[in-house]
Parts: C-alpha cells; sequence; structure tokens
C-alpha cells in the first residue's frame, strides 16, 4: 500500500474509504494532556486545534521519541493552536528530558490530575500510560489510540480484535470499528501485549 501511495503524482485519482472507526473524543472540559510516542503524534496536530476551537485553553502535548532525530518538531503541534505548552523527552536523551515519555506524565500528574489524558503511541506506552492513570482517581476522559494489524479496515477480516472488558467479562473488540480510540481502562492491557487467544 505503502509503495501504491509512493506510485502516485499530483492530480492522480485514488478511491478512498472513509472514516472509518471512532476517534478521540473532543468534549472535555479543563486541562488536557496529550501523551504522544513516536509515531503516534499524527493524530495530535488536528486534536489540539479542534480542542482550542471548542475552548479547552490548558493542553499540554508530551512528546517522547527514542532520540531528537526521530521527535516530531514541537512547532507542529502549536501551528494550529495558541496556548499550547509541549514538553519533550528523548530514550537517549538527545532532546528534552532523559528517558521516557511516561516519566513526563508521572511529573504531571504529581502536580494536579488533568481532566483528559489522550495518548497515541506503541502499544506498550499505551499500557504504561493507562496503569499510570488507573492510580489516579482524578482523571476523568483517558483515551488511547491502538495500534493493530488492519487487514481490512471495516470489521470484515477479524484481524484487529482486541480483547477487552465488558461488566467484568472479556470480549472481543474490533480495532477498526470499534476503536481505534478506545477508553484506556477497558483493554485487557496484558493480553494486547502478549497479543495471545483468549480461551
Amino acid at each position: 500500500g505503502t509503495r501504491a501511495l509512493g506510485r502516485l503524482r499530483e492530480g492522480d485519482v485514488m478511491d478512498v474509504l472513509g472514516p472509518l472507526g471512532h476517534g478521540f473524543s473532543v468534549q472535555a472540559q479543563g486541562s488536557v494532556v496529550c501523551v504522544s510516542g513516536g509515531v503516534g503524534c499524527a493524530p495530535f496536530p488536528l486534536l489540539v486545534r479542534v480542542l482550542r476551537e471548542r475552548g479547552v485553553d490548558d493542553i499540554t502535548v508530551l512528546n517522547g521519541s527514542s532520540t531528537a532525530a526521530r521527535l516530531y518538531p514541537a512547532e507542529r503541534f502549536i501551528r494550529t493552536a495558541t496556548g499550547v505548552r509541549v514538553l519533550e523527552a528523548t530514550d537517549d536523551g538527545t532532546r528534552g528530558a532523559a528517558g521516557q515519555v511516561t516519566a513526563l506524565l508521572d511529573d504531571l500528574l504529581a502536580e494536579a490530575a488533568p481532566a483528559a489524558v489522550y495518548s497515541c503511541g506503541p502499544n506498550v506506552m499505551l499500557a504504561a500510560v493507562a496503569a499510570r492513570l488507573r492510580a489516579e482517581r482524578g482523571v476523568a476522559l483517558q483515551e488511547s489510540s491502538l495500534e493493530a494489524p488492519m487487514g481490512c479496515g471495516f470489521g470484515t477480516c477479524l484481524g484487529c480484535a482486541l480483547p477487552v472488558t465488558s461488566g467484568g467479562d472479556t470480549r472481543w473488540a474490533l480495532c477498526c470499528t470499534d476503536g481505534p480510540v478506545f477508553n484506556s481502562d477497558v483493554l485487557r492491557w496484558d493480553d494486547v501485549l502478549a497479543e495471545v487467544a483468549l480461551p
């Protein structure tokens, strides 16, 4: 698919199926934290702009990557909206705080609980964010945008099934149609990370 897109030239026509699935909720009131890991930066410039348009004026983006060369430029988060704070972390310490972006979240949670936390990045990062938020009672909205293998994008192939809890029971949800954004506390993170078949 990427090769086919790379061969397109300006003016070429293509068929596109979308939008698919469910995105982030944008009804947040109060302070908002966006946790961005690596290529998980993709949804946040638009989300930040929409939140600002809806009156959210306290937005912090925690932007992390393995190294400075792979870090999404901070100005791209704020060019669509004013009054946005960007804090950076790199695993190797070449820009911002040295270490994982989740350490920046720990620092913010120690100050005060935001009204909402949105996260997108590697599933292992999302699981770490969810674990931290389980101990934090003041965060009303906790959403994660997941990565999963998607063959079809509209629920036919079942390749993106994820285990979620519902009323104490486990059921399967499809990342493409039920997600890719989920409430962080409904996912069975150990099973998501292990990618094991459940009984």
